[in-house]
């Protein structure tokens, strides 16, 4: 069984990082309330701060609900644990994997990877941020199943063909 987890700083910022930008982007929209009768040029960042504010508490919403922040693998299952505000415990069983999105399953060079398990239902996210998380994406891409491995490599390479041209 190995395990995987973040580092204390990484901790910090998956767990409160959005109280910081919630509480600054708070103060702005105080002010730019305060004076846009002074100025209406003033209500074009209002707007963008009150869309920029949305984005950044869905987002960690997200997170709070996919994100274990301890994953302990063997050859045949996940166990993820310690999410936030919960203390629920999630087995996800490599071959009952069906869906590998976001990060480098979509391709892309980082990003929180999702893996779905339909039959379940059940959703776990994790980032490349992860102490080993190379490790833990070999090994979920050696135990899914041969279809959702081509998927998975044919959006890697068709990632790098657009880059060269």
């Amino acid at each position: 069984m190995q395990t995987f987890t973040y580092s204390l700083i990484f901790k910090i910022i998956f767990r409160f990082g959005n109280i910081i930008v919630t509480l600054l982007l708070s103060i702005y929209l105080i002010q730019l309330f305060y004076y846009i009768d002074q100025n209406i040029i003033l209500f074009l960042p209002l707007i963008i701060a009150v869309i920029i504010l949305y984005m950044v508490n869905r987002t960690y919403l997200t997170y709070y609900k996919i994100l274990p922040y301890n994953i302990e693998a063997d050859d045949d299952k996940m166990i993820c644990s310690d999410f936030l505000f919960s203390k629920k415990v999630v087995t996800i069983y490599f071959k009952d994997i069906d869906m590998l999105r976001g990060g480098v399953f979509s391709g892309r060079s980082s990003g929180i990877m999702k893996l779905s398990d339909s039959k379940s239902n059940l959703q776990v996210g994790f980032s490349q941020k992860m102490k080993n998380s190379e490790k833990l994406i070999a090994l979920i891409l050696s135990k899914v199943s041969k279809n959702l491995y081509n998927e998975v490599i044919n959006n890697l390479t068709t990632r790098r063909h657009r880059k060269k041209t």
